[in-house]
């Protein structure tokens, strides 16, 4: 392969990615985030996909082990889906919450969207070019960038949106037990979601041949998928604008209680 088809590769794989970086950042345009955090989550995948390696090298030889010997192939293949999608979302979970949830720049709920969704994009266009770089050929490479690029990608900043969300309510909740419950909201919906997308995906694979059938069945399971999104994301917005507005709205802080707790802090 020469220099050119290189290129277009790694434009097939970051096109989509570029696009959902810029809507993100303009959806934030009325309290942008400081380049140097946006920098750090867009840099972020070295790192996520580092710890889902090392997790995954630690887990899941121990689950073939004990697997063959308790389960049946079909649900050792099922657990081990299960235990993939978990990894990737808690390394990703992880890397939010270690740098920059604590950050005194993530100071409104919606600022949960924008890092959560930054990270897993970061780690979703590192991920494709592990896989695209795989391939024999530029034909097999460009395809694959492609497929990646308006199924996978979107599917990690769908869990991205989902665990942003969910982290944004976490740092603004009043009570550890409901902020730690929040948490772990934050970590298993997007899981779930990732779970059966990867689930979905090896079923179409092994039982398909019709490439045209398999990409309207995927898109058949985006719809949902986008519809979930798209709520939370209203949802994302409509608790912000009372939190920025010191609104009291359940058990939620103000942004006034919240620049109090954080006067003696920093």
């Amino acid at each position: 392969m020469n220099l050119l088809n290189y290129l277009i590769v790694i434009f097939f794989s970051i096109i989509t990615t570029v696009i959902f970086v810029y809507m993100i950042l303009y959806s934030d345009r009325k309290s942008r985030e400081p380049l140097h955090m946006v920098f750090i989550c867009l840099i972020s995948g070295i790192f996520t996909i580092c710890l889902t390696l090392l997790i995954g090298n630690i887990i899941l030889p121990n689950l073939e082990i004990i697997g063959s010997e308790l389960f049946s192939y079909n649900t050792n293949n099922i657990i081990r889906t299960l235990i993939l999608a978990l990894t990737e979302e808690y390394a990703k979970l992880f890397t939010l919450y270690l740098f920059i949830s604590k950050n005194r720049n993530f100071d409104d709920i919606y600022d949960g969207f924008v890092y959560s969704s930054l990270i897993a994009l970061s780690f979703a266009v590192l991920k494709s070019f592990i896989y695209v770089l795989r391939e024999p050929d530029f034909s097999s490479m460009t395809l694959l960038a492609i497929l990646r690029s308006v199924t996978t990608i979107p599917l990690h900043l769908v869990c991205g949106i989902i665990m942003g969300y969910y982290m944004g309510v976490e740092k603004f909740s009043w009570g550890t037990k409901r902020r730690i419950f929040t948490l772990f909201k934050a970590l298993i919906v997007p899981t779930i979601i990732h779970f059966l997308y990867n689930f979905i995906i090896s079923k179409l694979i092994s039982n398909l041949n019709n490439d045209m059938t398999f990409i309207l069945l995927l898109l058949l399971f985006f719809i949902p998928v986008y519809i979930i999104c798209i709520i939370y994301i209203k949802n994302s917005k409509k608790l912000n604008e009372k939190f920025i507005n010191n609104e009291k709205y359940k058990n939620l802080m103000t942004k006034n209680e919240y620049n109090e707790i954080i006067k003696y802090k920093y």
